[in-house]
């Protein structure tokens, strides 16, 4: 086997490096992703429409399919109505602009929330699937 000269890198490990480090960051990016989604318990829809003030303050995931747009305030954010994935029935959330600046009927998010005062459901986190 020929030894490369002191100072120049074998081609060989830089054939070997590269696949390595794309597999990490590929890997730590679904590790990222799917972070969001599995930190909060499931939203409770039930529990919810029992009585919305007994989960103020309380953060959960919510897989949701947006059915439609209620209310856009520019600059500030957009109420939507939107269907549960693993459930049924709709549900109003609130999207401040710096969550989500844009979305579209029928689109699907996972979505991390948090009840706030008098049942308003406000949106932290959202990332399409």
């Amino acid at each position: 086997m020929r030894r490369c000269p002191p100072g120049k890198v074998n081609p060989v490990l830089i054939a070997f490096l590269i696949p390595l480090a794309v597999i990490v960051a590929a890997a730590v990016f679904m590790v990222a992703r799917n972070h969001m989604h599995h930190s909060a318990e499931p939203f409770d829809m039930a529990a919810y429409n029992r009585s919305a003030s007994d989960l103020q303050g309380n953060q959960y995931s919510l897989d949701a399919q947006i059915d439609s747009q209620l209310r856009w305030d520019e600059g500030f954010g957009r109420y939507l109505a939107v269907k549960l994935v693993n459930g049924t029935g709709r549900l109003a959330v609130f999207v401040p602009d710096s969550v989500a600046s844009e979305v579209r009927p029928n689109q699907r998010y996972h979505m991390k929330i948090m009840v706030k005062d008098q049942g308003l459901i406000e949106a932290e986190e959202m990332q399409k699937y």
